[in-house]
C-alpha cells in the first residue's frame, strides 16, 4: 500500500452544535450545518442500520470531522469525547482490509455497501498502537469531497 492518504481527523462529541461553536472559537474553523447520515449496513459488531449527525470543517485538508456520539458501538460515547480516528482514502479498500486483518489488525466497525463491499472501516485501536484509523473507499472521494466543501450530499441526502 502507498503511504497513507490522510484527509481528515474525526472528533467524537457529545453535542455537535456546541462542538461547532467551541472549535470555531478556538481555531477559527467554520462548519456546515450537521448532516443526518443514514447507514444501511453498519457492523459494530452486529450488522444494523444506524443514523448519526456529522459535519466537516470548511478548512482543510486535513479537515476536522465532528461526529455526535450515539449508540453502543463504534460511535458510542463510551469511547469518550475527543479524537476518535484518523481518516484516509484507500484505493483498494477490501484487499487492504484483508491484508491488515490477516496481519492481526482487528476491525472495530465497518460500513458496508449494498453489495457487501466495504465503504469504510475502522481499526480497533488496541491493535493499531492506540490509534483508531478509518479507511474510506477512494471511489467515493468525489462525492464526499463535494459534501465536505458544500455541506450538501447529493440528491436525497446521504445514505450508505
Amino acid at each position: 500500500m502507498e503511504s497513507p492518504n490522510v484527509y481528515h481527523y474525526g472528533i467524537l462529541v457529545g453535542d455537535i452544535d456546541n462542538a461547532i461553536k467551541l472549535y470555531g472559537q478556538l481555531f477559527g474553523l467554520t462548519f456546515h450545518e450537521p448532516t443526518e447520515i443514514h447507514l444501511n449496513r453498519l457492523v459494530d459488531p452486529d450488522e444494523h442500520e444506524f443514523d448519526l449527525r456529522a459535519t466537516y470543517s470548511r478548512q482543510g485538508p486535513p479537515y476536522m470531522e465532528l461526529l455526535e456520539a450515539k449508540g453502543d458501538g463504534v460511535y458510542s460515547a463510551g469511547h469518550g469525547e475527543g479524537v476518535h480516528h484518523i481518516g484516509m482514502w484507500d484505493p483498494e479498500i477490501d484487499e487492504n482490509k484483508k491484508r491488515y486483518v490477516d496481519s492481526g489488525v482487528e476491525v472495530d466497525g465497518e460500513v458496508l455497501n449494498a453489495d457487501g463491499t466495504t465503504f469504510a472501516w475502522y481499526t480497533n485501536p488496541k491493535t493499531t498502537g492506540g490509534v483508531r484509523f478509518e479507511f474510506v473507499d477512494e471511489s467515493a472521494r468525489e462525492d464526499l469531497e463535494k459534501w465536505i466543501q458544500t455541506g450538501i450530499m447529493g440528491p436525497g441526502g446521504f445514505v450508505v
